[in-house]
């Protein structure tokens, strides 16, 4: 599952910012169910100022665009995607804020114009999923669905963007440099906890709920080691007893208990034997 939001009351947030300065990155798959707003789905921002901080936005009306923004007391420096966002599909979102002066927004991978206004937005005081704090008040909701929400504090690479949105997870991507990772549901259920080692878990408010995950791709346990060289590796899983083989089949399977180095002794075909 992911979660979903209404566009009006809803939101995750923490009273706390995960980072603070670039370099930074920020990702997260999106699903829009609309285009007439202007709609915050990942931020860090300070929460007592007029619009001061960093930010995911998904630009309506101008463009339909995608957008990494910096913000510092109401003046802001926006970076947009060069091309449209979709609705009612999974798409995936990424902001990179390398300088004061440099930051890149990438949609499904691709890289849009760099902006190169300088901003310094100081007090960073909350992250946020899915709405903006501002001069006290939550505004700029987001419609729609939010999965594999992510913050680093080093700029990653194109590449690492890009496999990012071919659905690679953050835990894939310099996990070392994450600073929060919220899947908000997939292979770590319905929670809103940060699965980074961070221990920076966000809140749900209004009630959001949950729909169908995007597909990703999770880090995998390590396969068992091989056996020691030189040492046989059974072919059958046996105990020391008494094996039941029917008919002539008794004879071919002490065949084959013996070549896996399984002593094996009495009986006939149709018999017991001692393993």
């Amino acid at each position: 599952m992911a979660r979903t939001f209404n566009g009006t009351s809803q939101r995750l947030w923490r009273g706390s910012a995960v980072a603070l300065q670039p370099p930074l990155t920020l990702a997260v798959w999106v699903h829009p169910s609309r285009s007439s707003a202007y709609e915050d789905v990942l931020g860090l921002c300070n929460a007592s100022e007029s619009h001061s901080g960093h930010f995911l936005q998904l630009r309506g009306p101008d463009g339909v665009r995608a957008a990494a923004v910096t913000a510092q007391q109401g003046t802001f420096a926006i970076a947009r995607s060069n091309a449209a966002y979709a609705l009612g599909q999974w798409q995936h979102v990424a902001g990179v804020f390398s300088a004061a002066d440099r930051r890149r927004v990438y949609l499904n991978g691709q890289p849009g114009a760099e902006d190169t206004v300088a901003k310094t937005p100081g007090g960073l005081d909350r992250t946020t999923v899915a709405a903006w704090e501002s001069s006290g008040g939550v505004t700029a909701y987001f419609a729609g669905g939010t999965a594999e929400a992510a913050i680093w504090d080093v700029a990653l690479t194109d590449a690492e963007i890009l496999a990012l949105a071919q659905g690679d997870s953050p835990l894939l991507v310099r996990p070392e440099g994450l600073r929060g990772y919220w899947p908000l549901g997939g292979d770590f259920g319905e929670n809103d906890a940060d699965h980074s080692g961070q221990g920076n878990d966000l809140t749900a408010e209004g009630g959001p709920g949950w729909m169908a995950h995007p597909p990703i791709r999770y880090p995998q346990p390590e396969p068992p080691p091989p056996p020691p060289s030189g040492e046989p590796v059974p072919r059958f899983p046996v105990a020391a007893g008494r094996a039941w083989c029917p008919g002539a089949a008794a004879g071919r399977i002490a065949r084959h208990l013996r070549a896996a180095g399984v002593h094996v002794s009495g009986g006939r075909a149709g018999s017991a034997r001692t393993v």
